[in-house]
């Protein structure tokens, strides 16, 4: 059984194929689903941290000595089409400022008949009014960076959890270092993105083997 589990861990860490082909080779081998699950989620795991960490220093480096020039050209147009796709997903304007919002910042002058008010209120008011602004600009800065950052973790999950040709776990990786996504963010969005596929593809597989052995048993 341990070769078998070596084998899909292996397969799983091809790129394109990926986790992809591990869960159905794991299944025509007889693998039992759980170990075939945790092997190929793991192999298609195993690459990631190093994709985010050290993939934009290699492109780079290959870039600036020539190395395999198509390839790379065509790495970074594939990561910059995922990129494209989750920020016009993520990037939506913030809301204009409400009324009430408006009204917040809003100075009452003070009477031009009292010279005290006149000579110790109004800058006062204007300082803290500037303050008010200041803060309220932050907010509203810090809110869209925060619905920016999930919707762009949504859609990378969404991107890794479908089990199609040219998703994944390594074209995840590389999305995420092109959107510029923290990996406190990336790694746990895809690592939820790959089990999600594991199950998916091990309820396929293991359910077209069954009726495979059904139909060649009659």
């Amino acid at each position: 059984m341990f070769k078998k589990i070596l084998y899909v861990f292996l397969i799983s860490i091809v790129p394109v194929i990926e986790l992809r082909a591990a869960i159905p080779a794991g299944a025509m081998l007889g693998l039992p689903f759980y170990w075939n699950y945790i092997a190929a989620v793991l192999g298609n795991m195993l690459p990631v941290p190093f994709i985010l960490l050290f993939i934009p220093a290699v492109l780079a480096f290959m870039k600036r000595h020539h190395i395999f020039p198509r390839l790379v050209g065509w790495i970074e147009r594939k990561g910059l089409r995922g990129a494209e796709k989750l920020r016009a997903k993520s990037g939506e304007e913030t809301p204009a400022a409400t009324g009430e919002d408006a009204g917040s910042t809003r100075v009452a002058v003070p009477d031009a008949g009292d010279a005290a008010s006149s000579a110790e209120g109004v800058i006062p008011a204007m300082e803290a009014a500037t303050v008010t602004e200041e803060s309220a600009e932050e907010t509203r800065a810090e809110k869209k960076k925060m619905r920016v950052t999930f919707g762009v973790c949504l859609g990378l999950f969404a991107f890794v959890a479908v089990p199609l040709p040219g998703t994944g776990a390594w074209t995840g990786a590389l999305v995420a270092s092109v959107c510029g996504l923290p990996k406190r963010y990336a790694i746990p969005t895809i690592l939820l993105g790959v089990m999600t596929a594991g199950v998916i593809m091990s309820l396929a597989s293991y359910g077209i083997v069954s009726a495979l052995r059904i139909f060649i048993g009659k």
